[in-house]
């Protein structure tokens, strides 16, 4: 017999007591996760923290891999909308303004604190949601590719190009993951975002030194 595939959902929620319940599931492994990491959060404590009977996380959930796993999509989901939100809140502010909402919104996933983001970004692999990941990646490169194509005007020669996107959009990626995992405790967030956002504008605005 097959080993069982702990990482699937069983049953998708389609009333609203259902999803409400799913929801609770989900806001109490948000809490277990960050206060006691992957290895010691059980589903028997994500239950007792949601305020449900176990068997109802195995009706909805495989097993705590399951979990996590639809808590790695509402969490790529969460900074894929705020990118979505920068972006149309500051399609008209000025170039430093817009690239300061759109950093924040990437490095600062709203309802994702330092401790659960950690724990997602290493259990990615456990959950198997890599591709749905890179999925949504891909949605939030192309929204950042737009951007840049309606601010060409204001940007360097060929700053919208899809290498040096590619290579912003993994150095914002970077520093969200450095700021979950070794941010100094007397570095506060705003100052970190302050940095990364001068760097993206430099990158965009300034013309490279010509060699020789």
């Amino acid at each position: 017999m097959p080993p069982r595939d702990r990482t699937r959902r069983r049953v998708t929620p389609r009333q609203d007591r259902a999803r409400a319940s799913v929801d609770a599931i989900l806001v109490a492994a948000e809490q277990v996760l960050a206060e006691v990491g992957f290895a010691r959060a059980t589903t028997g404590r994500i239950a007792a923290r949601a305020g449900v009977n176990v068997a109802l996380v195995y009706r909805y959930f495989a097993g705590k891999e399951a979990i996590v796993g639809a808590l790695v999509e509402r969490g790529a989901e969460r900074t894929l909308r705020a990118v979505q939100d920068a972006l149309v809140e500051h399609a008209s502010a000025p170039l430093a303004e817009a690239v300061r909402a759109l950093v924040r919104a990437l490095v600062l996933t709203p309802g994702l604190p330092q401790a659960l983001h950690r724990e997602l970004v290493e259990h990615v692999d456990v959950t198997r949601r890599r591709p749905a990941i890179h999925a949504l990646r891909a949605r939030a490169s192309a929204l950042f590719g737009e951007f840049l194509a309606r601010r060409a005007g204001e940007l360097r020669p060929h700053a919208d190009s899809e290498a040096l996107r590619f290579v912003l959009d993994h150095a914002v990626e970077g520093a969200a993951h450095a700021a979950a995992f070794y941010r100094p405790e007397g570095l506060d967030v705003a100052r970190a975002v302050d940095a990364l956002a001068e760097l993206v504008l430099r990158v965009l605005v300034t013309e490279p030194a010509s060699g020789g």
